[in-house]
């Protein structure tokens, strides 16, 4: 006996694994020959996970976070026009033509920056380079999943301390319908687990989420960076998208708070089997670095300093080992040449969790000497001779339709007195 592998439609999908489920269980309780119940072992060979992503079209709609704050987002290349609002904390949608510049999205003359997988994920800056990231993906149904798969992640809001370097991971599992999704094993640095929540799939008007009530919070570090709100408040509204290929994000805000209040998390589909680090880090990447705005203290004096979310580039410049290098494009322009004065060193990926990489390190020019003078990392001179920074910094990456995904988090100690929080987004092109 076979189990019927996951193809075709979702609903023939989801009529195969019913079938296959009635069959394993019949043959557990009848056995062979009038004999001892025979043990229904599932074929190794059936497939596990989620089902076969469609082919990815030129419109799409994404939903996706701002941490805190649900978004969507559509993406029209067929008639190059856009649109973006955000949920949680509504406001007017803002619409535009589009136009594709290396690898880049343009927004209208106003509307910002995207970065888009086409139908798979979007990095979304709704405005200037002050305007903190959206990170979205496609989930237009609900659908079943074929045994558990493990969704790691970080945080989109990069608090302080050690939530700064934290991490964490659910394991997703459905019913044979994808109307209901247990979560399970919640873990990680960033969260209190284990523990377990139910979510329930719902679709309305071609769109899809997966909500859930649970008071289980999927990262403890809530904007605002002052907030003295208990996490989570009663009114935390929590929403989970998976999209297609495994890119993820998950919102859990409160939409009756004065300032937006929550946390959002962003990561990948967990790899099947180890990454091969240098393999990775030799291709080329298109991203965005964020820094969250926000009051920092150094020396005693407290200054407030604006978020910054850059478009960057990396691989241009040919990879050493496990290091990759890249930069922002100059003047928010992406018709520019990228720098290459940001180093990233992968350094040994975890032993148990594949695309876990705890003990990343990022070298960035520090001309201020922020890291000599209030020792938020470490000093040095790059071979051009001039003054950098190198700091810690942990990944999540995962390979999606075999095209490497990377989820980076850290603090830069180069960025003003006192550092700031650092991630970096990076897709391979």
């Amino acid at each position: 006996m076979r189990l019927l592998k996951c193809t075709g439609t979702y609903e023939n999908r989801t009529m195969r694994l019913l079938i296959a489920s009635a069959l394993l269980v019949v043959a557990a309780l009848t056995g062979c020959g009038g004999g001892k119940p025979a043990l229904a072992v599932p074929d190794p060979s059936a497939a596990v996970g989620l089902p076969p992503p469609p082919v990815a079209g030129p419109v799409n709609t994404y939903s996706g976070a701002q941490s805190p704050g649900a978004w969507t987002l559509t993406l029209d290349n067929t008639n190059g026009i856009f649109s973006y609002q955000p949920v949680t904390y509504p406001a007017s949608a803002t619409t535009g033509s589009i136009q594709v510049v290396n690898g880049f999205t343009t927004l209208g003359t106003t509307g910002g920056y995207a970065l888009e997988v086409e139908g798979r994920a979007a990095v979304l800056r709704p405005g200037s380079v002050t305007t903190p990231l959206v990170f979205a993906v496609p989930q237009t149904e609900c659908y079943p999943i074929a045994g558990r798969i493990r969704l790691p992640y970080i945080g989109m809001f990069a608090g302080s301390g050690n939530a700064l370097l934290s991490h964490g991971s659910v394991i997703a599992s459905t019913d044979s319908s994808g109307d209901s999704w247990p979560f399970i094993e919640l873990q990680g640095t960033a969260v209190s687990g284990p523990a377990s929540f139910t979510g329930t799939c719902s679709s309305t008007s071609g769109q899809a989420a997966i909500n859930f009530t649970s008071q289980d919070v999927l990262y403890d570090a809530w904007a605002p960076f002052d907030s003295t709100v208990a996490v989570p408040t009663a009114n935390t509204k929590s929403s989970i998208w998976v999209g297609p290929s495994g890119f993820f994000v998950a919102d859990q805000s409160d939409p009756t708070t004065t300032r937006p209040t929550g946390s959002s998390v962003a990561g990948v589909i967990e790899p099947a089997a180890a990454l091969n680090t240098t393999d990775m880090a030799s291709k080329k990447y298109l991203g965005f670095l964020y820094e969250p705005g926000g009051l920092r203290n150094a020396g005693g004096v407290t200054n407030t300093y604006p978020t910054v979310a850059s478009p960057v580039a990396f691989g241009q410049v040919t990879s050493s080992g496990t290091t990759m290098t890249g930069g922002i494009f100059p003047n928010d322009d992406t018709t520019q040449t990228p720098n290459s004065d940001i180093t990233i060193t992968l350094g040994t990926q975890d032993a148990t969790y594949n695309g876990l990489y705890s003990s990343v390190s990022i070298t960035v020019l520090d001309p201020a000497q922020n890291c000599a003078n209030y020792g938020s990392g470490t000093s040095g001179i790059n071979a051009q001779g001039y003054i950098t920074c190198t700091f810690s910094g942990l990944a999540v990456v995962g390979n999606p339709e075999s095209k490497y995904a990377l989820f980076i988090t850290s603090y830069n100690g180069a960025a003003n007195p006192g550092g700031a929080p650092m991630q970096i987004y990076l897709f391979q092109q």
